[in-house]
């Protein structure tokens, strides 16, 4: 019985561990911000590290990347 719990235990606590990197893995990227003409009016990535950060207006027309721009 005692093998039963330890086992279950641990399954519960890798299938916890695989959501929480799903979950965080799926926020990383940038929100595009565009005025009502469609020009490019601000930015907003986050989880990407170094390349976290904001500047320029948020609006309601916007478009989000997924996943995090490699540096060339």
């Amino acid at each position: 019985m005692r093998r039963i719990r330890f086992f279950t235990v641990a399954v519960l606590l890798g299938l916890l561990a695989s959501a929480s990197f799903t979950a965080s893995a799926s926020w990383q990227g940038t929100w595009y911000y565009y005025d009502e003409e469609g020009a490019l009016v601000g930015s907003w990535t986050a989880g990407c590290g170094d390349a976290d950060g904001r500047w320029g207006e948020t609006t309601d027309n916007r478009v989000f990347i997924q996943g995090c721009r490699s540096e060339s």
